[in-house]
């Protein structure tokens, strides 16, 4: 879709004639991407409109939650996972590092000994969510490689 800037060594620099060619390219390259990046943006306010007509009660806070940000088509994840990353509401680093080691929430709740609901408030936004113990984040580290930053609240 995009071309990829051409890349040449410092020591065989080309002309300045060349160089100002390829600086024009990549500028209306760089004015056409910022183009459809517009045009992406306005067809995105479009359908939000169109959804929140359709059903009032949706807000961009309500269709962000509703969108997840894992790729549930992705060949490597289970059918479970595939399911769980279809309905997932939140889109936390957290979350989707799990899901790419090929865990549910549910699942990581069982191993836990945990309630799912509780397990699930933990890979929330930090308005959202309740702090993960500190203990659980550092074997959900060791576990399935979800580093201590993706959290957004541990408790000691």
């Amino acid at each position: 879709m995009t071309a990829q800037p051409r890349q040449r060594t410092i020591g065989n620099l080309p002309s300045p004639d060349v160089l100002l060619a390829e600086i024009v390219r990549a500028k209306a390259e760089l004015e056409r991407v910022r183009d459809d990046e517009r045009r992406l943006t306005e067809y995105i306010g479009t359908l939000e409109l169109a959804a929140k007509l359709k059903d009032p009660s949706l807000t961009r806070k309500r269709i962000d939650r509703i969108v997840s940000s894992v790729n549930p088509q992705a060949q490597n994840l289970s059918a479970e996972v595939k399911r769980a990353a279809g309905r997932a509401t939140r889109k936390g680093e957290a979350q989707r590092l799990l899901y790419a080691k090929g865990e549910t929430i549910a699942g990581v709740a069982a191993k836990l000994g945990e309630g799912r609901a509780l397990v699930s408030k933990w890979f929330g936004t930090a308005e959202e969510n309740r702090p993960i113990p500190r203990k659980i984040a550092e074997r959900m580290l060791k576990d399935y490689e979800i580093p201590l930053t993706a959290w957004s609240r541990i408790k000691d």
